[in-house]
């Protein structure tokens, strides 16, 4: 498959690097002086909340299915290669991927309210097991798109989807009378079959990007508009122009949306290990490559989220086939990276993980860790606080690009 290459990649293109460290812990205050130690002050100081001591806080779910699926253990972890959304209750659903030794289709929600896993058990056209699919969470209803769905003796990609799924999940509570899947009939071309690609939503269209197959990496843009589905479901090509004016082929990237805006970072392709950040935007129908500063190094099978104005990226593999388990962050308004010192414990390197928000916290589940992890390690669940862990100086004045 494409996403083994044995090459190792150049730089990206970005401005020279001055990469800013973050520290985790909240600014400390001065020491008293001996005025402030005779003078109390008058009025008593509001208590201030707890915070937490590092980075990230680690969380063992409890699972809570009856009907636990054949094919797994009582405990859906660990796993890799699998989608994760956010539903508009602040609830995530993870899907498929690669776990306990096979491929998987399971359907699960993690409530962080409770930190429960429940199985959500599926009718209908229920797609086949598959990992390094894409998945979207809109309007109550869950997207799948794609994947690999066999694997070689070497358990690497050899079959793959190019098929699109929507499971209408009704109302918040997930009614079990609504959780019927259907597999979407379009006219016309499409996408072919890959896997490793992302997904992502620009008001009511659905975009794909990327991904492998046997036959090599992909970098075309495919558009489906949800609100054609009751009529004429079709793919639109958004974008085939000349070569150098779109990111190279690729497969294991990732893309974020805001606003009209596709944001892509790095991912790999038989020749290369990628960490070059593109736009695309959707009304001018035009990618652009932007120059960075403090670039992090090329990687493959990370993953990100995009809150306010930065996206977020942790982990992957570099071009010596690394796990990394770095956290860095893009500020999309100052195009510049930022790199977090890692204090306390902190999620091992991996690859295969999947990330999402709710509120300001984004959730880390899964993932595929090499030596150096604890065996139950990447079952755990991974909380970063993200308005707690903000260095004044990524807002700084004086840092301007």
């Amino acid at each position: 498959m494409s996403s083994n290459p044995r090459k190792k990649s150049s730089p990206s293109k970005s401005a020279p690097a001055t990469v800013t460290s973050v520290t985790s812990r909240s600014t400390q205050q001065p020491p008293p002086t001996p005025e402030s130690q005779s003078h109390p002050p008058q009025q008593q100081q509001q208590p201030q909340p707890d915070r937490p001591d590092h980075l990230w806080s680690v969380l063992r779910p409890t699972f809570r299915s009856k009907d636990v699926p054949p094919s797994t253990s009582p405990s859906p972890f660990p796993r890799y290669g699998h989608t994760l959304s956010t539903t508009a209750a602040g609830e995530l659903l993870f899907f498929g991927g690669f776990a306990h030794h096979s491929l998987s289709n399971d359907l699960y929600v993690f409530s962080p309210r409770d930190c429960s896993v429940t199985f959500l058990k599926t009718t209908g056209e229920v797609p086949s097991p598959r990992f390094l699919s894409a998945g979207v969470f809109v309007n109550n209803v869950l997207l799948i798109f794609g994947g690999a769905t066999e694997l070689d003796s070497d358990g690497y990609p050899n079959g793959y989807d190019n098929s699109l799924y929507l499971l209408s999940l009704g109302a918040v509570s997930f009614s079990s009378a609504s959780r019927e899947w259907t597999r979407i009939v379009v006219n016309g071309l499409g996408p072919v079959d890959r896997c490793g690609h992302s997904m992502t939503m620009v008001g009511s269209k659905l975009f794909v990007f990327g991904g492998g197959t046997n036959r090599g990496s992909l970098n075309d843009l495919w558009a489906f508009d949800l609100n054609s589905l009751n009529s004429n479901p079709v793919w639109n090509l958004s974008y085939e122009p000349a070569p150098g004016d779109k990111p190279p082929p690729r497969s294991n990237h990732v893309l974020v949306t805001t606003g009209d805006r596709i944001i892509l970072f790095g991912g790999i392709d038989m020749q290369k290990r990628y960490n070059d950040i593109w736009t695309f935007d959707v009304s001018t129908r035009k990618w652009t490559e932007l120059r960075c500063t403090g670039v992090p190094s090329p990687r493959y099978g990370h993953a990100a989220v995009l809150i306010d104005d930065v996206m977020y990226v942790f982990g992957g593999r570099d071009v010596d086939r690394r796990d990394l388990g770095d956290l860095t962050a893009f500020k999309l308004s100052t195009r510049q990276w930022l790199t977090f010192q890692k204090e306390g414990p902190s999620p091992s390197g991996r690859t295969g993980h999947a990330m999402a928000s709710s509120g300001t916290r984004i959730f880390m589940l899964g993932g595929r860790s090499a030596a150096g992890a604890q065996a139950d390690e990447t079952a755990f669940i991974h909380v970063l606080e993200t308005s707690t862990y903000f260095c004044l100086s990524f807002y700084s004045d004086s840092l301007q690009v």
